[in-house]
């Protein structure tokens, strides 16, 4: 089920390794890896705008919270934006689905 869910939300399988993406353009990818029954992994692949120190944050919330208020480009901020909300439409698929 979740496989077809992934294809209607426009992810592709990696030929190469065992995981599931989606590019949002800008340098930014989401994977989704199972790593279990019903369990699943959630990967943001990102660049990190120049002044922003990832090492200083404990949560991703943190880091997202930092990089929105960044100076990034529009660009950049609308395809995390989608990706983000990619992330949580799953999150709430698979917690339904548990």
């Amino acid at each position: 089920m979740l496989v077809k869910i992934l294809r209607e939300m426009g992810f592709r399988r990696d030929e190469g390794d065992d995981y599931w993406f989606k590019d949002y353009g800008n340098n930014i990818v989401l994977k989704v890896t199972s790593i279990g029954h019903n369990e699943v992994e959630l990967e943001l692949d990102m660049p990190i705008p120049t002044g922003v120190n990832s090492s200083s944050f404990n949560k991703p919330e943190e880091l997202i919270k930092a990089i929105v208020n960044s100076p990034s480009n529009r660009n950049l901020l609308s395809s995390l934006l989608h990706a983000i909300n990619d992330m949580v439409h799953l999150k709430l698929i698979i917690n339904l689905g548990n």
